[in-house]
């Protein structure tokens, strides 16, 4: 291992697959989005991203606290470890965050005080459906700005609920123009994939080892 510059390392993320015409697909979507830009001139406070990641409701952390020399190390959990629901992220590109929507795999939503600062939703998937995307365009996205119904461009991954018939007409009357990134690149060009998802879930995960 050292002689070939080797060592254990603890995995940051999984690769995804990308396409063989990357940098083609990346200058195209790109040259997409500076032409809305040219068509627009949308500020920046109107120019958005949003994209769905799973959480787990028990996070147990790979490391903790033992006696030096101890040969089985245990980590209690709940049991709800491989037990997820979906958190809903968006922000604009002043660096405005709105309001995060989370989905639990329910009927109903439960009883009890959740944060005003966040939405709370359920379905019996747990996950984001046509529903959930019309509801998420009527109470997160129109509060995008003060403005009644500015000019937007929000950009989106391929996933099929994104880019549904009726999601798409809805975009439409919130004078929305969709950007969607092209299948195989969200790893690239997804800006919450690229930059924000990984904080928020190490944030989430230092609060349950705390």
């Amino acid at each position: 291992m050292s002689h070939n510059n080797l060592s254990n390392r603890r995995r940051t993320t999984i690769a995804q697959h990308l396409p063989s015409n990357l940098v083609e697909k990346q200058q195209e979507f790109l040259a997409f989005i500076t032409y809305r830009r040219i068509q627009h001139d949308y500020p920046l406070a109107f120019i958005g991203n949003m994209d769905e990641t799973p959480v787990i409701f028990d996070l147990p952390s790979n490391t903790t606290i033992d006696e030096v020399g101890a040969k089985t190390i245990s980590i209690r959990t709940t049991g709800h470890e491989k037990t997820n629901f979906t958190v809903v992220l968006a922000c604009m590109a002043d660096r405005t965050k709105l309001p995060p929507l989370i989905i639990f795999k329910l009927k109903k939503v439960s009883k009890g005080k959740f944060p005003s600062d966040i939405i709370v939703r359920a379905n019996p998937i747990g996950w984001m459906n046509e529903n959930e995307m019309l509801y998420w365009i009527e109470n997160v996205w129109v509060k995008r700005a003060r403005l009644s119904n500015p000019q937007s461009l929000l950009v989106l991954d391929s996933f099929s609920a994104h880019i549904v018939d009726s999601v798409k007409r809805r975009f439409g009357e919130k004078n929305t123009n969709i950007a969607i990134i092209p299948g195989g690149l969200t790893s690239c060009l997804q800006p919450l994939d690229v930059s924000m998802n990984k904080s928020f879930k190490a944030k989430v995960e230092f609060i349950n080892f705390c």
